[in-house]
């Protein structure tokens, strides 16, 4: 057999290969629809889902050139909007119109907008509202507000809206079937679920792109068309709730900062974010912790961060991934990943502790030592727990008080 000119073999970072087999574990775990087909063997494709956006790799997919429509390809059935975001149509969060409203100008009043669809994600509120000039998009955090212009439906997939928090939306076309946003410049395909509603679609926080494709959903082998779609420049951004902005003096506060501002994918209200506890998992990885409004933010050594909602009880991250407590809640992240091999060498449990009694956790797997931290900044970090290959691996986590009386006790599998 003649020799092949195969590429460089290359890693992912370990952030983004734990967030991988978290979503993989979840799929596990979960009674799946018949939406989510498994893969057939004509189109291999690996699925990576980040924090913050849901990505899809395709291998030998065709380069296509900016507007045009791509080579037909076969995909993946794509998830369900609704579960991957808090979706709700006809409405949108209390006095979010009012907010909108104020932070342009020149709007028809606000009573005479009608609330089409918001798309939530990690405190970033993606709405559409009909007004009598046209429709309206606008996205909220807790800090600020950005909007759109009124916008008049074109009758064609339209991007006709993004923000420096990575929100895009615009509107659908005549083709009702799912599709995703992708990257086009990103040789990694990075896509964001599109969700939609009626005529238009939202995809909040988290997906940055100058070049986008259009891919939608071709189920059962049927060909399809990916359309190149031109981005508008970011709407600017209105702060109209400032947030106490947390110290970045400290060795956790500066590592926080430094991450923030380098990391790739936007997270909202960056100052607002609280310094965690820093923890080393390996002599060449660590991960710095942050906390926001309910949100847990992990960011590694390389650069690579990942956010957990651990308020919202339906998020699609907690199967398998995120333990919930009366005392402590835990997000699983998996490191010390070594060429050739698609599993982790170790698991981390980071816990976020939500009851002040709570002096120590341990995590306990039959017939090995057990592990214990002290909560520090509210947070404890376990690691060095290692996955045995042969099937799960079952471990109990318990918080103690100063006493050493057992709160509480939670059993998972890694």
């Amino acid at each position: 057999m003649p020799d092949l000119d195969l590429p460089p073999r290359r890693s992912l970072p370990d952030g983004v290969r734990d967030t991988a087999l978290l979503r993989l574990r979840a799929g596990f775990d979960e009674d799946r629809r018949p939406r989510h087909l498994p893969l057939k063997a004509a189109a291999v494709l690996a699925v990576v889902a980040t924090a913050t956006t849901l990505v899809v790799q395709a291998a030998n997919r065709p380069a296509v050139s900016p507007g045009r429509s791509g080579p037909e390809v076969a995909e993946l059935p794509l998830p369900i909007a609704a579960e991957h975001y808090d979706l709700r149509e006809g409405t949108a969060p209390e006095g979010a119109a009012q907010r909108c409203h104020a932070g342009s100008s020149g709007l028809p009043p606000v009573e005479r907008w009608d609330a089409i669809a918001t798309a939530s994600l990690f405190r970033v509120d993606l709405m559409a509202f009909k007004t009598p000039a046209g429709t309206v998009f606008c996205e909220t955090t807790p800090a600020s507000v950005t909007v759109s212009a009124p916008q008049a439906d074109p009758g064609s997939l339209t991007l006709s809206f993004r923000t420096a928090t990575g929100s895009m939306a615009g509107f659908g076309g005549t083709d009702p079937r799912p599709f995703v946003l992708r990257d086009r410049a990103d040789e990694s395909g990075r896509e964001a679920l599109a969700a939609r509603s009626g005529r238009v679609f939202l995809t909040p926080a988290g997906f940055v792109a100058e070049a986008v494709g259009a891919q939608p959903e071709v189920p059962g082998g049927e060909p399809g068309r990916r359309t190149e779609l031109i981005p508008p420049p970011p709407s600017t951004a209105v702060v109209d709730r400032p947030a106490t902005a947390h110290e970045r003096v400290s060795v956790e506060g500066r590592r926080l900062g430094e991450c923030l501002a380098g990391s790739a994918t936007p997270v909202p209200d960056p100052a607002a974010w609280r310094a965690g506890l820093s923890a080393r998992l390996t002599a060449t990885d660590s991960v710095q912790l942050g906390h926001y409004r309910g949100l847990l933010l992990v960011c590694h050594e390389n650069g690579s961060v990942s956010i957990s909602d651990l308020d919202r009880v339906d998020a699609e991250e907690r199967a398998g991934s995120v333990w919930v407590g009366d005392t402590l809640r835990a997000v699983r992240v998996s490191y010390g990943f070594v060429e050739d091999s698609p599993s982790p060498t170790s698991v981390a449990l980071i816990a976020e502790v939500t009851d002040p009694r709570v002096a120590t956790v341990t995590a306990a797997v039959a017939g090995r030592l057990d592990v214990t931290a002290k909560p520090v900044t509210g947070s404890a970090v376990i690691t060095g727990l290692r996955p045995d290959g042969a099937g799960p691996t079952e471990v109990t986590l318990t918080a103690r008080d100063a006493t050493g009386a057992v709160l509480e006790e939670l059993r998972r599998n890694l």
